[in-house]
């Protein structure tokens, strides 16, 4: 029989079965389509040595005047700024108090500190810096003085760990102890909660009665510039200024502006616009979730209201919050939980107008969407979503996979990501469950560092299964599972082969986003994969687009074929063929590989089965090289899937049209 090319329609396609799908790709991870052709995306490497503390959440790039230029991070409880790989903790400061007179307590046997200060106002994990404190219970000053995250007892305790083992117990510190409190750290998760125990332990509203139930959200933050300046605010927060001409200080809080704000942004007209906030310069009101505020023009001091200013208000309806907003040409997207609005400047005396250009489309988190060339695309809670001047569906070959297992109690977290370099938009989201992945390489009995395709999904430090055996694992990374404990939970170490499956053991959810879709903006096709990251940015005013990892560090993406030096494992696999109506099995005794190799190589399998209930038998074909001709096979079946994988280091590729060698082979 003649060659057959082995060429498939560009993108990943999982709403029908593979057999259904024939003639197109059925899953993948780490690569992208281009010219409709697949091929492994860019590695990735540490933007500098620096890690940033707290789980990161956002990232704003911009250039100042003088041509410097800046990176700011928002974690769930510090903000940075990164000039040349120098980051500078900027976290606003809440309050700045004098203590009473000897408020640190040392237990003579431990290096915990008891910090007394009535109606601190301080949650577990915030942050606060001490100066002027004297030598107390065998702890020199040094060590008290400076910057320590706290664990809070009550409202009028918290202890912290000063890093010296006090030898006595004693109270002191002296008369002239200086407190000077960061902003409250955020919530990490969310969750929805009833009645009393609502919220995070010794925070927020825990141990609250609350009778209509409150929903926690993780902290997530609205980032925006002020000319060369930035003005920011976390989710249900206030309103900060972080100013350019003194780089080094600290953001400072604008007071006249509301106290409690959802989400916040500039107007292509200089209007900075509160979204979902309560009354500005009143910190005592309560947060309206659907009101909209918006300072005077070139003046984000002003926001009271009168006949001679462009300061106003606008309440909302349609939904119970307001999530977030974009500023796109011309107007202003607004998204509630529900419906979707249009805020557009008409001058005075109104300042602006609001039209409801969409119901039921509402977003599934406050930065889950892209505006780009006058277009916003976002992701719903089961749909994704374009508005161009009128809102559309946008039709989705991977819509079932992406909602039936994202972690609905954190969606919020989702966030978008725009590549102009491959006009690719990117959605990263939680799951509900944590997804198996596999050894890359066999492992002794004995090792302690395990290397994976992917630990995405898996807890910072947990437990993985591999056979029968437990491995408690301390740390990880995109691909490693280090200072392993071999034999856990009363299992037996054991040697384990390359590509063995790895598991969690406990049933954990996926809580932090750890899988990924991809739309083409070119081709209109999706494609899917996993990788955890908390935020990014595209490169803008950098050389490369710059993604944040949970644990906290900080990578240059589309750099080299690695990932930070180690494997960075990649596949695409097709959905089923067959010969004719699948009447007669199928031989193939020859593959004639197409690649454009420019690294390392590339493995080609088939998996093979009888009919398309059956289980899947993976083929190994071989490896194919840059001088690969050809490769004799003798693979059978009545349908088969082509696999293409590469997992060592320097490995780089994109698919061709791979010939193969078919012929029938008997019938049943």
């Amino acid at each position: 029989m003649a060659l057959a090319k082995l060429d498939f329609q560009p993108g990943i396609n999982k709403e029908n079965t593979p057999y259904s799908t024939e003639g197109g790709w059925e899953d993948s991870d780490k690569i992208r389509f281009r010219s409709g052709r697949p091929e492994k995306i860019g590695g990735w490497d540490k933007y500098s040595g620096d890690v940033v503390t707290g789980l990161p959440r956002a990232e704003h790039i911009w250039r100042t005047l003088d041509g410097t230029t800046y990176l700011m991070i928002g974690t769930h409880s510090k903000v940075y700024v990164d000039s040349g790989g120098l980051l500078t903790d900027v976290t606003p400061i809440r309050t700045t108090v004098t203590l009473g007179t000897d408020p640190f307590t040392t237990d003579g046997t431990t290096s915990l500190v008891t910090v007394t200060h009535t109606a601190h106002g301080a949650f577990s994990g915030d942050y606060v810096t001490f100066s002027g404190a004297t030598d107390t219970g065998g702890i020199l000053a040094a060590y008290l003085n400076g910057e320590h995250q706290i664990t809070k007892i009550d409202d009028d305790t918290y202890t912290f760990v000063a890093g010296m083992v006090s030898t006595s117990v004693a109270s002191g510190g002296g008369a002239s102890v200086s407190a000077e409190y960061q902003i409250n750290v955020g919530q990490i998760d969310g969750l929805f909660g009833y009645g009393f125990g609502a919220g995070a332990w010794s925070a927020g509203f825990y141990g609250l009665a609350s009778p209509t139930g409150i929903d926690l959200f993780p902290r997530t933050w609205s980032i925006d510039n002020w000319g060369e300046d930035v003005i920011f605010c976390p989710r249900g927060g206030s309103v900060y200024l972080w100013d350019a001409t003194n780089p080094t200080a600290r953001a400072t809080r604008i007071t006249q502006a509301p106290s409690k704000t959802n989400a916040i942004l500039v107007t292509k007209d200089r209007h900075l616009v509160c979204f979902g906030c309560n009354v500005p310069g009143n910190d005592a009101s309560a947060q309206d979730q659907m009101q909209i505020r918006w300072c005077n023009q070139e003046d984000y001091t002003d926001w009271t209201v009168t006949v001679t200013n462009t300061a106003g208000d606008q309440y909302l309806t349609g939904g119970t919050r307001i999530v977030t907003a974009a500023a796109i040409e011309g107007q202003v997207i607004v998204w509630t939980d529900l419906d979707v609005h249009s805020m557009q400047y008409i001058g005075p005396p109104y300042t602006f107008g609001f039209q409801q250009i969409g119901t039921g489309t509402g977003i599934a988190g406050p930065n889950a969407w892209i505006a780009h060339n006058n277009t916003v695309y976002w992701m719903g809670r089961n749909s994704f979503y374009v508005y161009s001047g009128g809102m559309s569906l946008i039709p989705c070959t991977v819509q079932r996979f992406v909602f039936s297992n994202v972690n609905t109690d954190n969606i919020d977290k989702t966030f978008a990501v725009l590549s102009r370099e491959f006009q690719e938009i990117t959605w990263f989201y939680p799951t509900e469950t944590v997804e198996d992945t596999a050894l890359l390489g066999g492992i002794s009995a004995a090792a302690t560092t395990i290397n994976v395709e992917t630990t995405a999904g898996f807890p910072q430090t947990g437990s993985i299964r591999i056979g029968t055996e437990v491995i408690d694992y301390i740390d990880k990374n995109d691909t490693q599972f280090t200072g392993c404990s071999r034999g856990a939970r009363g299992t037996t170490a054991a040697a384990h082969s390359d590509e063995d499956a790895v598991s969690d053991p406990d049933g954990n959810e996926a809580k932090e986003p750890c899988r990924y879709v991809t739309l083409s903006l070119i081709e209109k096709s999706w494609w899917i994969g996993r990788l955890e990251r908390t935020a990014w940015k595209d490169k803008g005013a950098l050389a490369y687009p710059i993604a944040m990892a949970r644990w906290g560090n900080i990578y240059r993406h589309e750099i080299g074929y690695d990932a930070d030096g180690e494997a960075l494992a990649a596949f695409i696999q097709s959905s089923d063929f067959d010969i004719g109506e699948g009447d007669a099995l199928m031989s193939i005794k020859r593959v004639i590989p197409d690649f454009t190799i420019e690294g390392g190589s590339v493995d080609l399998k088939f998996k093979t089965r009888y009919y398309p209930l059956s289980s899947q038998v993976k083929e190994t074909i071989g490896n194919v090289t840059s001088s690969t001709t050809k490769i004799d096979t003798r693979i059978r079946g009545r349908q088969m899937a082509l696999r293409i994988e590469s997992d060592e280091v320097g490995d780089w590729w994109k698919y061709g049209s791979t010939r193969i060698d078919q012929f029938p082979d008997g019938r049943r």
